[in-house]
């Protein structure tokens, strides 16, 4: 799973030898694990010409995980922040790997923004000690349906933003 790749595990793997036999193995998956990357597990091959068994590489699949996009060791995820918080800031709550995070929204946030969450990214495969980043990626959420009195009140704000000329000073 995208989690476990990320976090590292033990999984439970069965072979079919040409003999008919099966064995199962414990492979450590470490953390920082790519989709693509191969495993080598050195002795658990097919015995050679010597008698020795050889090495048995492992071709890994990470799935997928809803909502986030990794690149690299960075994670991004799309969360939707309702349009008063990107306009007047404020808190949201944002999913982790490590579970959710309180995340602050700049008062002026524009949709598409990304708020970096250091640390909270995937460990380095080499080193685990070093994390790369999460990236929270805002998606201004516009109301369907408002009220007739909110529809008054953005008609009002609409209009005070009218009387302000580009340069900020009152027309």
């Amino acid at each position: 799973s995208f989690e476990e790749a990320a976090l590292g595990c033990e999984k439970q793997i069965t072979l079919h030898g040409s003999d008919g036999h099966a064995s199962t193995l414990s492979v450590r998956i470490p953390a920082g694990m790519e989709d693509g990357k191969k495993l080598r597990l050195r002795g658990k091959g097919t015995p050679g010409p010597g008698g020795h068994a050889g090495d048995l590489y492992l071709l890994v699949h990470v799935a997928g995980k809803s909502g986030f996009e990794r690149k690299g060791q960075d994670i991004y995820v799309t969360v939707k922040v309702p349009f008063t918080t990107a306009i007047l800031g404020g808190e949201i709550k944002a999913p982790t790997l490590y579970g959710n995070v309180m995340c602050k929204i700049p008062a002026g946030t524009q949709s598409a923004a990304k708020i970096r969450l250091k640390g909270k990214g995937i460990p380095g495969l080499k080193d685990p000690s070093r994390r790369g980043d999460q990236y929270i990626v805002v998606q201004i959420e516009v109301p369907s349906a408002i009220s007739p009195e909110q529809r008054e009140l953005l008609r009002q704000f609409e209009a005070l933003g009218k009387k302000t000329s580009c340069n900020g000073h009152a027309a």
